[in-house]
């Protein structure tokens, strides 16, 4: 992005869509004109984007747009998972009447955002010595449960993105193997994301209330999280206890099959308001349980990022490594 030009940058999850126009006035990328709308107040990308783009000043000229989804992204366009929007790249650019228009996946958008973090904003969960010239992989739950990688190169990372939060969930004792038997019951296929993120969190606690053979009195996840943190509902403590080691074993998972033993950065909009529960809980125990293969995952570092709002910024330094 070259000084005194202005871009589009959008982060859409299947909740809401956030937008901003960045420009770069010096070596900072600078983001004005911030606007959040919800997803299902549209029926497609480009509607919603047309939405914002009416709410821009008429005089305000774009050089391009880049776009973070959530879901697969090609170099023809992009399927976004939760809203079963499909995008065409060619043909969106050409109802924007834009010069460029870039997609990346929503979490590698995030996870470019990473390492430009300020100290501040990282909070350690786990001791560890990196490995510099190994992958870092950063993920989270939220709507859905994001996964990404940074990948060396240069003197710098250039994001990976994948869908490893759609792989099957393992279930590692027979709490787990009960809870699996009765989420299968109603999803049938029973995914990371069946259980790690905003909504998984409430099939977590109906699931884990069957095989308790207790009543959930609880019906969304704010309300599962607030009982569990101020210790009011046991069954809410156990659901998001189960939360945190589950957690921590697809992390010890993720960390195996991406040889990322450069760490791992927690992110999403979910861990950073439980901070201390999730450091006092066994998501550590979790991530190292994994056999002969415990001394591998021993040294990795993990951390976790504080604000889960800095997708934007890595859409606009995409394009600037990308336009």
């Amino acid at each position: 992005m070259e000084q005194n030009q202005f871009i589009l940058v959008a982060d859409i999850g299947g909740t809401n869509g956030r937008f901003a126009v960045a420009g770069r006035p010096g070596n900072d990328i600078v983001l004005s004109h911030q606007a959040t709308l919800p997803s299902s107040g549209a029926d497609s990308l480009l509607t919603l984007t047309r939405q914002y783009l009416g709410q821009l000043p008429p005089a305000l000229s774009l050089s391009g747009a880049c776009l973070a989804v959530a879901g697969p992204v090609n170099e023809q366009g992009a399927r976004l998972t939760n809203l079963g929007w499909d995008v065409v790249i060619a043909q969106m650019q050409a109802e924007l009447e834009l010069p460029r228009l870039l997609l990346l996946n929503d979490f590698a958008a995030y996870a470019n955002s990473v390492p430009l973090l300020a100290d501040a904003d990282i909070r350690q969960i786990k001791a560890g010595e990196p490995q510099t010239s190994a992958p870092v992989l950063v993920l989270g739950p939220g709507t859905g449960f994001g996964i990404s990688s940074l990948q060396p190169q240069g003197n710098g990372y250039r994001p990976v993105a994948c869908e490893g939060g759609h792989m099957a969930l393992a279930a590692c004792n027979e709490l787990q193997d009960a809870v699996v038997r009765e989420l299968r019951k109603v999803h049938g296929f029973v995914s990371v994301e069946t259980i790690l993120c905003g909504p998984g969190l409430v099939n977590l606690y109906r699931a884990l209330a069957a095989v308790k053979q207790q009543i959930p009195v609880f019906d969304c996840a704010a309300d599962i999280s607030c009982a569990a943190l101020d210790g009011s509902n046991p069954l809410a403590d156990e659901t998001l206890s189960l939360f945190c080691r589950w957690l921590g074993q697809t992390v010890g998972d993720l960390v195996m099959a991406h040889g990322a033993l450069g760490g791992v950065v927690l992110g999403g909009g979910i861990l950073p308001r439980m901070l201390d529960f999730l450091k006092a809980s066994e998501f550590i125990e979790g991530m190292l349980d994994k056999g002969r293969m415990s001394a591998y995952l021993q040294s990795v570092p993990v951390s976790l990022a504080m604000k889960s709002d800095t997708a934007l910024t890595g859409a606009a330094a995409w394009w600037c490594h990308n336009a």
